[in-house]
């Protein structure tokens, strides 16, 4: 029983460091071979969007702004796998100064995953924020205590307004990446989500398609690589923010498929990719997902192919983390 016992914690340890080294095992941000999109150092009278890694994105209208999701807490691997895990307050509370999250009408999460609406509830406590989505998002809020008046459950097509800005969700799929038909933790977040909670309980929900209009422009956020075909067909954008995370494991045709439903369809000639970073990594040190995980070069490269055989110039940059672009 003992030579058992040490050989199974030998397998053990030995798997883990051939995880762990694994894990390190992952490309250089150049080698995605797009170029940086330029920081606006004195956005005037300009819309702008700051990339908060992940698909967490602030919109600035000067007088209003908007955040799409809202994840900034960042527990790691040991946390998420084996611990019950709740947000970070002194990192939102950084993220909210440092970026001057000062003027938030609306939050809205692409979908109820930690990932992406892990701190939605508490940002919303620090702010006068709506928090917009499915039933699911609406149970975050709820765990968090958020009064009733701050929380809105949109259906299909909805729209809402804030200032300048009109919020339109629109009912789309999560990027199949659990076995090539479903996401990981799908289902409904049926009751108040109330934190520490294990990372399954944040379950898909609905996820959408975000089409973010203004007077000057018009921005879609398709924060999971999923789509639904078709769905896009009566949408035109100026400006795409394409998730990218799993696409490599979903293969070059599926990939195909969906920068024609989200780029070509809607006309866009400029596009931001996000999702590609490890989101275990502490909130801005933004680095690719490992090898293991997702080859997002591979992926990358597909879509310069994709983008170069478009008829209008496709204009494909990285946004900086924590710098406001010019939009419009």
């Amino acid at each position: 029983m003992r030579i058992a016992a040490i050989s199974g914690i030998l397998i053990v340890a030995i798997a883990t460091a051939i995880v762990v080294w694994l894990w390190q095992d992952r490309s250089e941000l150049s080698e995605l071979e797009w170029p940086l999109a330029d920081a606006a150092i004195e956005p005037g009278e300009a819309v702008t969007v700051t990339w908060l890694a992940v698909s967490t994105l602030l919109f600035d209208a000067h007088e209003t702004q908007i955040l799409i999701d809202g994840f900034f807490s960042r527990p790691g691997i040991p946390e998420t796998a084996f611990r019950r895990i709740k947000t970070d307050i002194a990192s939102v509370n950084f993220a909210m100064a440092k970026f001057q999250i000062n003027r938030l009408a609306a939050i809205v999460p692409v979908h109820s995953h930690f990932d992406h609406a892990m701190d939605v509830g508490i940002v919303a406590n620090r702010s006068s924020a709506v928090v917009l989505g499915s039933e699911s998002t609406a149970n975050i809020a709820r765990g968090a205590d958020l009064p009733v008046n701050q929380y809105q459950i949109l259906a299909n097509g909805e729209t809402r307004k804030f200032g300048d800005f009109t919020i339109t969700l629109i009912l789309s799929r999560h990027a199949p990446i659990a076995d090539g038909k479903k996401p990981w933790f799908p289902g409904s977040i049926t009751s108040p989500l109330r934190q520490p909670a294990r990372v399954n309980e944040w379950k898909e929900g609905q996820s959408f398609s975000i089409l973010i209009g203004h007077p000057r422009g018009t921005t879609l956020i398709q924060g999971s690589a999923g789509y639904v075909r078709e769905n896009l067909k009566h949408v035109s954008a100026d400006v795409v923010m394409l998730s990218v995370a799993g696409l490599s494991g979903l293969g070059r045709q599926y990939t195909e498929h969906y920068w024609r439903e989200t780029v070509t369809r809607t006309g866009a000639t400029r596009v931001y990719p996000i999702h590609f970073d490890d989101f275990f990594r502490p909130f801005g040190d933004i680095l690719l997902l490992p090898n293991i995980a997702d080859t997002v070069v591979e992926a990358a490269s597909w879509i310069n192919e994709f983008a170069a055989s478009e008829e209008t110039p496709v204009d494909i940059r990285l946004p900086p983390f924590g710098k406001p672009i010019v939009l419009y």
